[in-house]
């Protein structure tokens, strides 16, 4: 049997874990050539993707962009910058 503390513990991740969602689904929402990104363990960004877009090249704002996002998220909710590490961020899994 599961202890109020370990319940509270649970309740507490399964809340950070969807604003970790809400705030990536916005993300993909502001940004549509973005295809998926992921993110190391010290929170840097690689393997970002973009979808072609005639016209449109992904440069350094781009990867801004998506860093500030990150940051913004992590300065307002700390608690999910352990949910973020390591993990991989795609508009759509396959």
């Amino acid at each position: 049997m599961k202890t109020s503390e370990q319940r509270l513990n649970e309740t507490c991740r399964e809340q950070t874990e969807a604003i970790v969602a809400r705030h990536m689904r916005i993300l993909f929402q502001r940004v549509p050539m973005l295809c998926g990104f992921w993110l190391q363990p010290d929170l840097e960004v690689t393997e970002l993707e973009v979808f072609p877009w005639a016209g449109y090249t992904a440069g350094p704002g781009f990867y801004d962009e998506v860093m500030q996002s990150l940051i913004d998220l992590a300065e307002e909710r700390p608690e999910a910058v352990e949910l973020m590490r390591g993990r991989t961020f795609a508009r759509a899994v396959h």
